[in-house]
């Protein structure tokens, strides 16, 4: 039986992102089944949700435009993490873009490298221009121009939840998509175990031939399934309570997010224009304080089971620390859209679906883990049982191929970049025993006057680019 309708469940930005997305790209009638609640539709229920810059190109390819998202979330651009307290005192920066520029075919880290076993302190990211305009609070788009050293730079977004879930329910239902309150009481199956319709709490049922799961971590739908199995992350990511706060600020949003390491946890700070919304992440062993939100980190084994697939939280539920959480609905919703099913009985496409997106999590889990393990506090029970946990053989393999030439391994379906994993390991402190070799033939007079001409470049370039505000203001005047 081919796919003529389809139903989403929840009321949530994932749900409305889904539909709002799905409605540009599938001629078949769109039905949201909207349950009241608290907005966790992506896993955590974040004040600020902000993206990682791979994710602009997702969302480009969904229909959605950057600047008419930003307008609507209150939003502003990020350019990186702050990251304090994970090695020891201090501050380590976590750029987005590129960091340097090589020398031939010896890669920057290993110049920095040879420099450091020269005796000479060299911090990475003084040479990232994402770090540097971060810092002083300034903001241009990158160039196109692979000879302005603005094409280095890459940014995300950060987006006031609630006002982007309204905006996009808004762009959905103006485009035909179709709304309803309730909630799921149960599923009405076939023979085949495919949902021919779900069964509401007030005793009406909604058909459909494709189901989505966008209810968050509760996955009202995908755990009625046969076969629904969570598989839980709790022993190499233990924090399982968040206190979340949203509170007006008139100083200037800061182009970047701050995740500091605190005794028992963590705690992030974001902003959009005129608000700042705040995070802690802590383990709980009882009942959680009032107004905390709990949570289990993990993922479901298989997200489309059926005619059912789970986006957003109901697929999995990761600590904010790298700001996934939107990035992975919006691959989840694309990935659908390349293997959309012409039948309700799809098989191979769920299958694919499920291959691609376990490899997806999991790398973006194991990005995640690292800023555990490799912590470097001292004497914390957390944190040293941290420091100590077992890991799995593939996050263990990168980070012991880095330990010991410099380099990192990719896999399939990672949503960070080789310059995203070296900044991480080099903020934690993990400085490469060996280096390219090649690095030997230059003097070290040679690589310093590089890095001079690099930052040189890079401060000048600083100097042209706008404070943040004032781009931002810019950007609501074209808009008007």
């Amino acid at each position: 039986m081919p796919v003529k309708s389809i139903v989403i469940v929840g009321g949530g930005v994932a749900a409305w992102l889904t539909a709002a997305a799905l409605v540009r790209r599938v001629s078949v009638p769109i039905r949201v089944i909207e349950q009241p609640g608290l907005d966790d539709s992506l896993g955590l229920p974040l004040p600020i949700e902000a993206t990682l810059p791979a994710t602009s190109e997702v969302l480009a390819g969904l229909g959605f435009d950057e600047n008419a998202m930003l307008a609507a979330g209150n939003g502003c651009f990020v350019l990186g993490r702050a990251l304090s307290g994970w090695a020891g005192d201090g501050v380590a920066f976590h750029p987005y873009g590129e960091i340097g520029a090589p020398i031939g075919p010896v890669a920057f880290q290993h110049l920095v490298a040879r420099l450091r076993s020269a005796g000479e302190p060299v911090r990475l990211t003084n040479y990232a221009l994402a770090a540097l305009a971060a810092q002083a609070g300034r903001f241009a788009r990158p160039s196109s121009s692979g000879q302005s050293v603005l094409s280095t730079l890459d940014y995300g977004v950060q987006l006031e939840t609630e006002q982007l879930r309204l905006a996009l329910r808004y762009s959905a239902m103006a485009d035909g998509v179709t709304a309803a309150n309730g909630t799921v009481a149960g599923l009405k199956m076939d023979t085949k175990g495919l949902i021919e319709a779900l069964l509401l709490d007030d005793g009406t049922e909604s058909a459909g031939d494709l189901f989505l799961d966008c209810t968050g971590p509760t996955a009202s739908l995908i755990n009625r399934m046969p076969g629904a199995k969570f598989e839980s992350w709790r022993e190499w990511l233990p924090c399982n309570c968040a206190v979340m706060a949203f509170t007006p600020d008139r100083n200037p949003a800061l182009p970047y997010m701050h995740i500091a390491a605190e005794r028992h946890g963590w705690r992030s700070a974001s902003a959009v224009q005129g608000r700042v919304g705040e995070v802690i992440g802590y383990v709980c062993s009882g009942e959680p304080e009032p107004g905390a939100y709990r949570y289990l980190q993990g993922r479901q084994t298989a997200p489309w089971l059926g005619n059912c697939l789970a986006i957003g939280g109901a697929a999995s539920v990761l600590d904010p620390l790298a700001s996934t959480q939107l990035h992975l609905a919006a691959k989840a919703i694309a990935r659908l859209l390349s293997l959309f099913p012409s039948q309700r009985d799809c098989q191979a496409e769920a299958a694919e679906y499920n291959r691609q997106t376990a490899e997806e999590l999991d790398n973006a889990r194991d990005f995640v883990i690292a800023h555990y393990k490799l912590n470097r506090r001292q004497g914390e029970p957390f944190w040293d049982q941290c420091q100590a946990m077992a890991i799995q053989d593939r996050l263990a393999h990168k980070i012991a191929l880095y330990a010991g030439t410099g380099r990192t391994v990719l896999h399939d379906e990672e949503s960070f970049e080789a310059g995203d994993w070296i900044a991480l390991f080099d903020a934690m402190g993990v400085q490469p025993n060996r280096y390219d070799a090649m690095a030997d033939t230059m003097p070290v007079a040679q690589i310093s006057a590089h890095l001079a001409r690099v930052r040189e470049v890079m401060l000048r370039e600083l100097g042209r680019m706008p404070s943040h505000g004032e781009y931002l203001r810019t950007m609501g005047a074209t808009q008007r």
